[in-house]
């Protein structure tokens, strides 16, 4: 079922809530901290869902601004949906995936800065989405690298669907730094 912007609206901020419910279960001091060499820090996911979130809001600021032409007008959008089965392998952390290298974490950043970031590119991803033209939004598609084709629209959930696999990772962590052991799945989207 095709999500409307609202409700894409109230998902983003709904799983944005959590998130950072989630982050609040470590101390500070403890964020930048890998549980194991190989995993990522919670600063480091925050970075990745930055990096993620900034190339969706420049899709949807570039593709979003004129619905697609005629040509574009034979393609089967049916298969350019964010459907039930997409979303649960997104959710799903049992399916590790890997980040490509221009979406993973440079881990430099300090955790309240980590968080600035991300809350200034919400504030970009939502004026792009409600400035995208809607033919746009359900007209033009991006192929995700593990997903498929998705449409604009889907994009923009696919925010949502992503921050909350994320969310379960940095309980992952949060869990573990308190424990003093190892997160499950290290690193990867």
């Amino acid at each position: 079922m095709m999500q409307s912007t609202t409700q894409i609206l109230e998902l983003l901020e709904t799983e944005r809530t959590a998130l950072l419910a989630t982050v609040d279960r470590a101390p500070e001091s403890l964020r930048a901290r890998r549980p194991a060499p190989e995993q990522w820090s919670i600063v480091e996911v925050l970075e990745h869902l930055t990096r993620v979130e900034t190339g969706v809001t420049r899709l949807l600021t570039v593709r979003g601004r004129t619905a697609p032409s005629g040509e574009a007008a034979g393609v089967d959008l049916s298969g350019a949906q964010l459907d039930a089965a997409r979303i649960a392998r997104l959710r799903d952390r049992a399916d590790r995936l890997e980040a490509p290298e221009r979406i993973r974490p440079a881990g430099t950043s300090e955790p309240a800065e980590a968080l600035r970031a991300l809350a200034a590119v919400r504030t970009e991803l939502v004026v792009a989405l409600l400035a995208a033209d809607p033919g746009a939004l359900d007209g033009a598609v991006h192929t995700h690298p593990e997903l498929g084709p998705l449409t604009l629209r889907g994009w923009a959930e696919f925010v949502a669907h992503h921050e909350a696999r994320h969310a379960e990772q940095v309980r992952e962590i949060a869990d573990a730094l308190a424990a003093g052991g190892r997160a499950r799945g290290g690193e990867g989207v």
